[in-house]
């Protein structure tokens, strides 16, 4: 049936790989697959995926990529397939956050997105939302695909945990690359089954059934005794009319274009990661017409590592200086890489720059060199680029896949739940902490919100600290956006710039503001004064500056306490429970539980989540009138704002909970949805008194002895908080399904929201 399904959507048959693969995922194993490019590894994630969500797999899919342009080209696709069956795709990461509470169907995503969800602090959305995005990471099919371009020591690991914790609980990840060394596909295999999951290693053995590579013979020249300058790149365009050329940094890629630029009319085209959205967007679309499949005319395309994962273009040659050989290969990909014959030539490092090896470490690109010298020229074919890999990369990912490693990154990904801090996230993906960057001439001039609407581009923050001093003595003014909040939070209180005075300073995760550098669409970012077509300063967003003003809070409409509860349980029963069949039924099998009897549960803690707003004190902000308590009033502004009442709910519902549960993990999972369903890191309640024949109200939804509830209490800290639960890491990820089921089934009954619109435009 799978293969039915493969081709009805796809024109073609399945390559025998991906039938192997599809049909182990469909039993429920875990999966780590090593193929070539350009051999359809997404398709083995996202066909099986449309045939049998929650009925055989999960009801979500979380597609994790390195980049943007990654999400961009995926989401293409996903969204093709998922139209067979009506299915909701979202494409989100830092420029298009799409997902407001990660609940699409299908979720592709950027690496750091999906940690962040996962650690309960999504990167582009409120930290108050934290939980529900858990909740979809915890409970989802989980692919991360390109995973050699993590970092082995943070984003590999973090990756691997996910994906082994998910497969102890019976919801199996697929990671995928075509660069990964035997000893990390054996290690995390291991490490997946010895945790009780189950997992198939796929690994293509001959390239000759992959359409695209059958036909295919590309060699590599070794010339990494000659640097890669403008006339070398001139020499070889005389014979070839479309030529890509890669360098390792971006100051290098400028330097050669504008070099080429003096010396020849022929076209070129500079692509490289310091370039606006608008700007990269068409040179995307001038690349797809010239190196695309179908792609005419001519031009020596200049880039950096953007090439390497994402573009689907093709050249007869390609120029590369060396790099680490999983890089190259990625490079390689895109020579020939729809058949017939190409060139991959490797060239030495430049002589004239500080670090000849940056962004890389020298001991890869060295090792990298020395084998590819010790073969001379040779035929890059899959079996040789397996082989390459293995000698170059064994002992480097031998040294990062010690348990010793993998546990550090455990206790990290466990400490960035606990503080709830985007600066953590980041720090179990990447080694290379960014910061953003606009120009304005003249910033103090502007408002906090017209600074926060400026354009911007994404660079190194130790590139930038790096800059500073030379910045300064060309005149260049560096500012910080003081206060300045990690992507997607706008509260503008308290927003200043201020004049940069030293590289320490410059610190990742905010906005900086450059007065007097200046950005070409042609060369893109340029820590300098002068560059072709230069532009000074850049003008707020409109529409963006319009959001940012226009930040309103949700007028609420009346409601009785009762009303809301039953609306509540209205929502989990028509949309969630149908929804999340296969992931309840998961967790009920995991900790022992009838399904039945884990529904009534999940129940249990929507009707009576709000129990907290049967406060007295809570009820006469609201204008109780000491007959009818109410969950909403249609006053909009009460005046000292509302007390809490989530913790409240929580104890005073503790002795009930109690009895309910004899897994102590499981009570605090319950027992924390309850207590952070507006706020995921609350751990105090205020004093509280439930108002009389408070148990009348309760009965009407739910059936609680009166007994077993806390009627009131002093102000005091919650007997449990994050810290309880995420050395549990089953325990976590239920806590993550309870508070997105709640969380979402308390939005839908509150002020006449429907299901349709929590979900991406």
């Amino acid at each position: 049936m799978i293969v039915e399904v493969f081709r009805k959507l796809t024109g073609v048959n399945p390559y025998e790989y991906q039938k192997i693969a599809m049909e182990n995922l469909v039993e429920g194993k875990s999966l780590i697959i090593r193929a070539p490019t350009g051999s359809g590894k997404t398709e083995v994630a996202l066909i099986p995926f449309i045939y049998g969500l929650n009925d055989f797999l999960p009801s979500q899919l979380i597609y994790s990529l390195p980049t943007r342009t990654l999400v961009e080209s995926i989401g293409e696709r996903a969204t093709k397939y998922a139209s067979f069956k009506k299915l909701r795709v979202a494409t989100h990461h830092g420029k298009k956050a799409t997902s407001s509470l990660f609940e699409e169907d299908i979720i592709v995503t950027t690496i750091d997105q999906t940690a962040g969800a996962y650690l309960s602090v999504p990167l582009s959305m409120p930290k108050r939302w934290g939980n529900i995005f858990v909740g979809g990471v915890a409970s989802a099919l989980t692919v991360f695909d390109e995973v050699h371009t993590l970092d082995p020591e943070k984003g590999l690991q973090t990756a691997a945990a996910i994906a082994m914790q998910s497969a102890k609980l019976g919801f199996p990840s697929i990671i995928m690359s075509a660069t990964l060394p035997d000893v990390f596909i054996e290690r995390v295999g291991e490490r997946i089954e010895k945790n009780g999951g189950k997992v198939e290693i796929i690994d293509v053995a001959n390239e000759s059934e992959i359409k695209s590579r059958k036909n295919r013979k590309v060699e590599l020249i070794n010339r990494t005794n000659e640097e890669l300058v403008a006339d070398t790149v001139l020499n070889k365009a005389e014979n070839c009319r479309k030529l890509v050329v890669v360098v390792n940094t971006v100051e290098r890629a400028q330097r050669l274009y504008l070099d080429l630029r003096e010396k020849t009319d022929y076209p070129i085209l500079l692509l490289h990661s310091r370039y606006l959205e608008e700007d990269r967007a068409k040179k995307e679309k001038f690349l797809e017409e010239v190196f695309g499949k179908n792609g005419k005319g001519e031009c020596i395309f200049i880039s950096t590592q953007v090439v390497e994962v994402g573009m689907d273009i093709s050249s007869p040659v390609i120029l590369s200086e060396a790099a680490p050989v999983d890089a190259l290969i990625q490079r390689a990909g895109r020579c020939a890489r729809w058949g017939g014959n190409g060139e991959f030539h490797v060239f030495g490092l430049a002589k004239d720059v500080g670090n000849p090896y940056a962004p890389y470490l020298k001991g890869l690109v060295e090792a990298t060199i020395t084998e590819i010298s010790s073969r001379g020229n040779f035929t890059l074919d899959w079996q040789t680029e397996v082989e390459l890999v293995n000698q170059v990369l064994s002992s480097h990912f031998e040294f990062f896949m010690d348990s010793t490693f993998f546990y550090q990154r455990l206790g990290e990904l466990a400490r960035a739940v606990y503080e709830g801090s985007k600066a953590k996230v980041e720090q179990n993906v990447r080694e290379v902490f960014s910061c953003d960057v606009t120009l304005h001439e003249n910033p103090e001039s502007l408002e906090p919100e017209e600074i926060l609407a400026l354009p911007r581009i994404r660079v190194d923050a130790r590139v930038l600290s790096g800059k500073v001093e030379k910045l300064a003595e060309l005149g260049i003014k560096t500012y910080k956006l003081e206060e300045n909040p990690v992507i997607g939070d706008y509260d503008k209180s308290g927003y200043i710039p201020v004049l940069v005075k030293s590289k320490e300073d410059v610190t990742p995760f905010e906005l900086y503001v450059l007065s007097g550098a200046c950005y070409s669409p042609e060369v893109g970012l340029v820590f300098d004064k002068s560059a072709p077509n230069a532009i000074k300063s850049f003008e707020p967003d409109k529409l963006k500056l319009n959001d940012i003003k226009s930040q309103a809070e949700y007028k609420l409409e009346k409601e009785t306490w009762v009303e809301h509860a039953k609306r509540a349980l209205h929502a989990l029963d028509c949309y969630l429970i149908p929804r999340y069949y296969y992931v309840i039924k998961n967790f009920a099998d995991y900790f022992g539980y009838e399904y039945n009897e884990f529904v009534d549960l999940i129940k249990c803690i929507t009707a009576l989540h709000d129990l907290g707003k049967l406060n007295i004190t809570w009820q006469k902000k609201v204008s109780w009138d000491s007959k009818i308590p109410l969950a909403h009033s249609d006053k909009n502004n009460v005046s000292g704002g509302l007390p809490p009442h989530a913790p409240v709910s929580a104890k005073a519902l503790q002795p009930y909970l109690e009895s309910l549960f004899d897994d102590e993990d499981v009570f605090k999972a319950f027992y924390l949805a309850i207590a952070h369903h507006h706020a995921p890191w609350v751990r105090e309640y205020k004093e509280y008194s439930l108002i009389p024949d408070f148990d009348k109200f309760i009965e009407e939804v739910w059936s609680v002895p009166k007994e077993l509830i806390k009627a009131h209490d002093s102000a005091g800290r919650l007997d449990f908080t994050y810290l309880d639960l995420i050395d549990e890491n089953e325990a976590y990820r239920l806590y993550g399904l309870l508070s997105k089921l709640l969380r979402i089934s308390d939005r839908l009954a509150t002020g006449g929201v429907s299901y349709e619109s929590i979900f991406s435009a």
